[in-house]
């Protein structure tokens, strides 16, 4: 094993003999698929490409368990896909200008889209490559370390990264959680995120008009034309205030985000940040992180195409991370990660029902 990887989380073998939680391996074209079930019925599911999650299904107030998360049907779907369906995002989640950014004084040139920018450092990003897996199970939660490893220039980026990135889900409460480490040998600038869209209506169902949402920020980043942050973090107000839930129905038939969400009095520890709900179903979901941020996207590119799979606003993205473009802006929480030091980072998903 990779001596960098010489700390890694501890495992615990064996089921608690009063749990039902089972996890299930199966072929999934050229990788593999784990599904998870826990005690209270929640299933994840996941696969090695991307280290993608394929499905996260949770009971209504009915008991009727659906998938809330959007999927795709099979493995060549999720290779060719430009929407990085619930795939890990990196090096670098988000957009940086102009494809590049100065550190330690030596500018650092990265692949630009179209637009002449870096976004999710794409066209080879770790939603395209094959991740190494180890299952586990402990006497709280089960599932999988994924472990990618990069080399130096890899995407345009300085430094050998060695990535780690776990997906727990807890035995005796329907949620889950992705942990992420990671170390490199040269200094270098590290974003990490997962690009889900959530409808807990059921994915498929047509738009998330009936929901309601919470984002506990204060501050919005301003973006230009191109979405990158101009720098400055304006109050949240109008359309972009959710400190209160607010019903989606109302605001997106006037508003598409695709925006930055800055917490307040951020410290690194895990908070709540999220709150997304829907009374037909009954189902809620609430997002904890560590991050200082989440972008929000309102699934504005889905155009309802074969290849798309879904339609304009059938599903929201939250992706937790740190600001993008932040290596360009020294105002912004930083993203620099240097030799000796470990990147962490903790998101969680917990879902239960509304009262009647």
């Amino acid at each position: 094993m990779n001596p960098l990887f010489a700390g890694a989380l501890m495992l615990v073998a064996g089921l608690n003999g009063a749990s039902a939680a089972t996890s299930k391996v199966e072929p999934w074209g050229t990788v593999e698929r784990v599904t998870l079930t826990n005690d209270k019925g929640m299933t994840l599911s996941y696969i090695d490409h991307g280290a993608t999650i394929t499905s996260v299904a949770v009971p209504d107030r009915n008991g009727q368990a659906a998938n809330v998360l959007l999927t795709l049907p099979d493995l060549a779907a999720f290779q060719h896909t430009r929407n990085r369906h619930a795939a890990i995002i990196g090096r670098y989640a988000g957009r940086i200008a102009k494809a590049q950014f100065t550190l330690d004084g030596k500018t650092i040139h990265l692949p630009a889209n179209a637009s002449g920018v870096a976004l999710h450092s794409g066209p080879d990003g770790f939603d395209k490559r094959v991740w190494t897996r180890t299952d586990f199970t402990g006497r709280a939660s089960l599932g999988s370390i994924y472990r990618l490893t990069c080399l130096d220039g890899d995407q345009g980026y300085p430094g050998r990264l060695d990535v780690e990135v776990t997906y727990r889900l807890m035995k005796k409460r329907n949620l889950f959680r992705i942990e992420y480490r990671a170390w490199t040998d040269t200094p270098t600038v590290l974003n990490l995120t997962n690009h889900g869209f959530w409808n807990l209506a059921g994915a498929g169902a047509s738009g998330v008009a009936t929901h309601r949402l919470t984002i506990a920020a204060d501050r919005v980043a301003e973006i230009d034309e191109l979405k990158i942050p101009t720098g400055r973090l304006l109050p949240v107000s109008g359309p972009f205030d959710f400190r209160r839930p607010a019903p989606l129905g109302e605001r997106l038939a006037t508003t598409d985000y695709d925006h930055s969400y800055v917490f307040p009095r951020w410290s690194g520890r895990l908070a709540k940040v999220v709150t997304l709900d829907e009374p037909v179903s009954g189902r809620r979901m609430v997002i904890r992180t560590t991050e200082p941020s989440l972008q929000f996207f309102s699934g504005n590119g889905f155009d309802g195409s074969e290849a798309s799979g879904y339609r304009k606003h059938d599903g929201l993205a939250f992706e937790t991370q740190h600001l993008p473009d932040s290596p360009n802006h020294a105002d912004f929480p930083n993203t620099v990660l240097r030799p000796g030091q470990e990147f962490r980072s903790v998101t969680s998903y917990g879902f239960s029902v509304l009262s009647p």
